[in-house]
């Protein structure tokens, strides 16, 4: 009777874990705002930066992109501006600080990155 017990409590914790996971997990702007910063203190080497902040910034932007690639965005350049666009986003957006990221970041993206329809003079073929 015991390992049943057991056994269905791990059952109920791992359908209620896996049931609570939203599609883009959810962070904060003001913590995404100190990850974001603190990766651009690794791109200039700063030997005090702290890599796993970076490294969950580029991560999180980088996932969230390549999530929305070729469905509400089409991103054709460099991922390197991305960091300085949202950067200048959140400074003139302070109200924003206190939002999940998800809230303003994929709008954002959809605005600069949008994808051309397929009848346009100007379509192009997203990469894959």
């Amino acid at each position: 009777m015991p390992r049943l017990l057991f056994v269905l409590a791990t059952l109920c914790f791992v359908v209620q874990a896996v049931g609570a996971q939203p599609a883009i997990p959810l962070l904060g702007s003001h913590q995404f705002e100190e990850f974001r910063q603190e990766s651009e203190d690794f791109n200039r080497q700063d030997p005090f930066a702290n890599t796993y902040r970076a490294g969950h910034y580029n991560g999180y932007l980088l996932g969230v992109l390549d999530a929305l690639q070729g469905r509400s965005v089409c991103f054709r350049e460099c991922p390197c501006e991305l960091n300085t666009m949202v950067g200048q986003y959140l400074a003139s957006h302070p109200s924003m600080e206190d939002r999940p990221v998800t809230e303003w970041l994929v709008p954002l993206l959809e605005q600069k990155y949008p994808c051309i329809p397929s009848g346009s003079p100007h379509a192009t073929t997203p990469v894959p």
